[in-house]
């Protein structure tokens, strides 16, 4: 759901302007304003529906209103928020879910997970959470962006991958 919510956001912030400039009408600074409050909005109501009813689950279902685990029990849609979250400025909230996520997420557990959307949506979150933590204010290690824990995560979860991508099935 956060998925197209963030996919939601990026068009309505970055493309409608440039679409209806090319019609050759451009939203005015309220209405762009207006587009971006509503949008906002629309996050966070996703957002903080799944920290109340979902987390530590994968994702919420919105008619139960409640969490199930479908990717491979990584807290997947808190993962996928990571990047949204520092895109709307909210420093604070990044730094307090890359955090949470480092002491609450194991992947040394024996679960099926779709690789592909592992591939996607767990490692690539981590790998982009990892190169903005400098951006949200988070201290780096020395090395960064070369190390550090969010990267060391996103480490960790692609070599759980490896063997898919073997002839055998064996670790590559």
């Amino acid at each position: 759901m956060l998925t197209h919510l963030c996919t939601t956001i990026l068009c309505v912030i970055h493309v409608l302007p440039v679409i209806n400039h090319a019609k050759g009408k451009e939203g005015t600074d309220q209405e762009m304003a207006q587009y971006r409050e509503r949008i906002k909005s629309m996050f966070y109501h996703a957002y903080n529906s799944y920290l109340e009813n979902a987390f530590p689950y994968d994702e919420l279902r919105p008619l139960t209103c409640d969490g199930q685990d479908t990717w491979g029990s990584f807290s997947l849609t808190l993962i996928d928020a990571l990047d949204t979250l520092l895109i709307l400025g909210n420093h604070t909230e990044f730094q307090r879910v890359a955090s949470l996520l480092q002491d609450t997420v194991d992947f040394d557990i024996d679960v099926n997970a779709s690789v592909f959307e592992t591939n996607i949506r767990v490692v690539g979150g981590l790998l982009s959470a990892h190169l903005l933590s400098k951006r949200a204010g988070m201290e780096v290690e020395p090395g960064w962006p070369c190390s550090g824990p969010l990267l060391r995560m996103a480490e960790e979860a692609a070599r759980k991958l490896l063997p898919e991508y073997s002839d055998n099935g064996e670790s590559v």
